[in-house]
């Protein structure tokens, strides 16, 4: 080998050394550069993970909440559908009562709500064509005063008013209920809902 062969082999040897150990620090960088993406991707990985199950326990929560409101407002609708149900049948079968028992819860309600001085009692056109015999005397035998029968109908369905002078007291059943509506819707919600 020439002196010359030998000064080129050197430097290929020199050269292969370099590259390889350039090659070698190459791929060392690569693997920490690609160890450091897997570790940063995990990293994410495990971040959109743990939100996405986040967000869907929220989800799933909020649509628990949801069916749980509107399951308590569809149960308070049905309770208020079926004691606004009542009261209106209550209503009509005081309606439908025979005329001597309507009349005598008539006589009850002129005793409660009667006061102690002159006045009339109004019905309805239906109820004052009804009326039984000698009802003003009824009337008058458990009033607090005393109380003409009115000739005139009074605008109402059922039940009477009571005219003072010019003070009137709505004492027909419609009126009465929703005097007393929350009292009675209070008094059917404990009998029908007691839990």
């Amino acid at each position: 080998m020439t002196g010359l062969d030998k000064i080129l082999e050197e430097i290929n040897s020199e050269a292969k050394e370099n590259s390889d150990k350039i090659i070698s620090q190459a791929e060392e960088q690569a693997e920490l550069i690609t160890n450091a993406a897997h570790d940063e991707a995990d990293v994410k990985y495990r971040e959109i993970i743990s939100g996405a199950e986040k967000e869907a326990a929220d989800i799933i929560s909020r649509g628990e909440s949801s069916a749980s409101l509107e399951e308590s407002r569809s149960a308070l609708s049905a309770k208020q559908s079926v004691i606004t149900k009542m009261l209106s049948n209550a209503l009509e079968h005081i309606k439908s009562l025979n005329s001597e028992e309507y009349f005598s819860l008539i006589l009850k309600l002129a005793e409660k709500n009667s006061l102690p001085e002159e006045g009339r009692i109004a019905f309805s056109a239906e109820d004052l064509s009804r009326l039984p015999k000698n009802f003003e005397e009824k009337v008058n035998s458990v009033s607090k005063g005393k109380l003409t029968v009115s000739d005139e109908p009074a605008n109402i369905k059922s039940g009477f008013v009571l005219i003072y002078g010019g003070i009137e007291e709505n004492c027909s059943f419609e009126a009465i209920f929703r005097s007393k509506q929350e009292e009675l819707t209070d008094r059917i919600s404990q009998l029908l809902f007691k839990n």
